[in-house]
């Protein structure tokens, strides 16, 4: 039996956010933008791209938080070029992947990163996550980042 295959791989790319995070996340404020989100905006961001837009190419707004759970799989690599391109506020959830350039490319660019304790229960899943996450965070308050997540993992 194989069980590294089931670890690094999954048919599944959208994974919808958990409630209990987004209310963190409300915490440290309002989400102004989403650019990775479904039609029905379950993060509730005032303004946001969903499909048939493509967030990799459109403007993203500078003013307030945003919040991105970009596709996974190998959409995470041109994701995380344009999140680090991003000159606003930012809240990036995303699979802890820290052997890929891409996880690199958004850790050194971030002020902080929460490695999740546990695996996220992503929102419609039956079991937890088949991968750790972690939250990448850039912006002005970090000190409300560490106060809304310090309780969830590891803050690096």
């Amino acid at each position: 039996m194989t069980i590294a295959p089931a670890l690094h791989s999954s048919k599944k790319m959208d994974w919808q956010t958990p409630d209990h995070l987004l209310e963190r996340v409300r915490a440290i404020g309002p989400i102004a933008f989403d650019p990775a989100t479904s039609p029905d905006n379950p993060t509730g961001a005032a303004a946001f791209l969903a499909p048939p837009s493509d967030g990799l190419a459109e403007d993203w707004p500078v003013e307030g938080l945003t919040y991105c759970n970009p596709p996974y799989g190998r959409a995470l690599a041109p994701w995380s070029v344009r999140i680090t391109q991003h000159e606003g506020e930012i809240l990036v959830l995303v699979p802890s992947r820290t052997d890929t350039k891409w996880w690199n490319r958004l850790r050194a660019w971030a002020d902080l990163c929460l490695f999740w304790r546990g695996r996220l229960r992503f929102k419609g899943a039956t079991a937890p996550a088949p991968f750790p996450s972690c939250t990448f965070y850039r912006g002005p308050r970090p000190s409300a980042f560490r106060r809304e997540f310090g309780d969830c993992g590891h803050i690096d």
